[in-house]
């Protein structure tokens, strides 16, 4: 014999596809997953949080000499200015090299 237990509730899921839109974060129920369309960088929170205190420290005038290692090359300087997308290094005193966040493999600290 069975309990009526009230109205049952059937929810209906409906899964649609949704075009990638920069600066937006796509959160899938199905697998627990959050996905940032904005910049997946290759630097991890260690990384990144290294390179927040190098250009906190520029900021503070005590610059840090830096080895950054990309893909490509390896450039010697003084990172001075993140964005979303971009690192800003300086070489020498005219010259700025921008690199892409998602390039670098690497930061080491030759000098405070």
């Amino acid at each position: 014999m069975l309990k009526d237990n009230g109205p049952l509730l059937f929810i209906n899921t409906v899964s649609t596809h949704v075009k990638e839109v920069p600066h937006q974060k796509i959160f899938d129920s199905r697998t627990q997953k959050v996905q940032n369309i904005k910049t997946k960088s290759k630097l991890g929170f260690l990384e990144e949080r290294k390179l927040n205190n190098i250009i906190e420290m520029y900021q503070k005038n005590r610059p840090v000499l830096c080895n950054i290692i990309c893909e490509e090359k390896e450039i010697i300087g003084i990172p001075f200015k993140k964005n979303d997308c971009k690192l800003f290094i300086k070489t020498s005193e005219e010259n700025i090299e921008e690199i892409y966040l998602n390039n670098i493999t690497d930061i080491v600290i030759i000098r405070f």
